[in-house]
């Protein structure tokens, strides 16, 4: 069936850009009045087009415009507008390209009788399985403002957290990359300098002077290849990390390692227990939960062994049991969850150990931060302190041979 693409002007006076799939151009204009809206523009769009429009990924989109977007949709449906209206503005609000064209292409599946679950399913990078599921069951029991209220409160939590975290680590991240750049530029630009010098008065140099003249020799003469062997090694350790067992491994090492692991742990299980409080709390069931955390989880050893845990909840172990047996969940957690089945108040207690773990998280950020600062200034003090001790030495020589 041909797609036409069509300019309206909307009843509230709005002017909107949409597709529309029709029989014909006849057919079309008919079913765009019939929408309330006047047709001041349309055409048959190319089939390729279309084709590769509706299979382009959308790129991502920052979480809180998502939330912001979401939240949106429940307070338009709360208030008795039509959803294909209500994401019409939506989409005319919307100050993100990739957000704006993701929403206009929900409007257009959802004005074509695809359900908003389905619609959102096309646009993974943007709505995640959770919104989807939640969209899934909201419409079978009709609570969709409820649902989608719920998930804007998860989504905005979690952003709040990943805030934090950045803010917390944007000073250290600032003092690295001046430390990075002043080695650069002491190695390539002063460095040579002082060599030249050293060569003409043939001075006796100590082995870490020869040794940082060597550096800088091999990086002014042979920049390309150290660029070239530089980029080799981010490739590679890209394409590892992005392989299943490299995944696995760094997300196994990053749990492990002292005090960063301890943080991080915190904020994915954080992540994974606040998925599973909304997910209950709107109906889902304890199955689907669990495999629609797994995937909110990002991280392999979480993700294993709540899908471990889903498959033997599936046979019909207790929730608490079987995450108890894949020894990842603390026991603090499996005691909450265990508590929560027995009175049937399970997403109260997972929300209560969300709210604690993020306030844990938060203390321990700022003491991490509190830590790295002067290990960080320290560092670059030793290595800076070591060229200059390098080129130092030898001068003192050659002053003390020239008396």
């Amino acid at each position: 069936m041909p797609i036409f693409v069509y300019r309206s002007l909307a009843p509230s006076g709005a002017m909107r850009n949409s597709k529309i799939e029709a029989l014909s151009e006849a057919h079309a204009r008919k079913a765009i009045k019939a929408k309330g809206e006047q047709v001041l523009q349309i055409k048959e769009a190319n089939s390729t087009q279309a084709a590769d429009d509706n299979t382009r990924p959308t790129k991502k989109v920052p979480i809180d415009e998502v939330a912001g977007a979401i939240r949106q949709i429940s307070i338009l449906v709360r208030a008795g507008v039509p959803l294909v209206e209500g994401l019409n503005g939506l989409a005319e609000q919307a100050k993100s390209p990739a957000l704006r064209a993701c929403v206009e292409q929900v409007t257009l599946n959802v004005s074509q009788g695809m359900s908003l679950s389905d619609a959102f399913s096309q646009h993974p990078n943007v709505f995640p399985t959770l919104a989807v599921e939640m969209a899934k069951v909201a419409e079978a029991g009709g609570n969709l403002s409820e649902a989608m209220e719920r998930l804007a409160d998860h989504m905005e939590s979690g952003a709040e957290i990943s805030r934090k975290v950045k803010s917390a680590l944007a000073y250290p991240i600032v003092v690295l990359v001046i430390s990075i750049v002043t080695v650069i530029l002491m190695v390539t630009f002063i460095l040579p300098r002082f060599t030249k010098l050293f060569a003409q008065m043939n001075a006796t140099l100590p082995w870490t002077t020869k040794m940082l003249m060597s550096v800088s020799h091999t990086c002014t003469t042979y920049w390309y290849l150290v660029i070239a062997v530089a980029a080799g090694i981010v490739y590679a350790f890209k394409r590892y990390a992005h392989s299943p067992s490299g995944k696995r491994t760094l997300d196994t090492l990053i749990l492990k390692m002292p005090l960063i692991g301890d943080i991080v742990t915190k904020i994915v299980l954080n992540r994974v227990l606040a998925s599973m409080s909304t997910l209950l709390a709107s109906g889902v069931p304890m199955v689907k939960t669990l495999e629609t955390s797994a995937a909110a989880a990002n991280n392999e050893i979480v993700k294993e062994a709540l899908l471990r845990s889903g498959r033997d909840v599936a046979e019909g172990t207790a929730t608490s049991q079987a995450l108890r047996a894949t020894n990842t969940f603390p026991p603090l957690v499996l005691q909450m969850v265990a508590s929560g089945e027995k009175t049937g108040e399970l997403p109260a207690m997972l929300q209560y150990i969300c709210t604690m773990y993020s306030r844990e998280t938060d203390a321990k950020v700022k003491s991490l931060t509190s830590i790295i600062e002067p290990i960080m200034i320290v560092v670059l003090g030793v290595i800076v302190g070591f060229i200059a001790i390098s080129v130092i030495v030898p001068i003192y020589s050659l002053v003390g041979g020239v008396k």
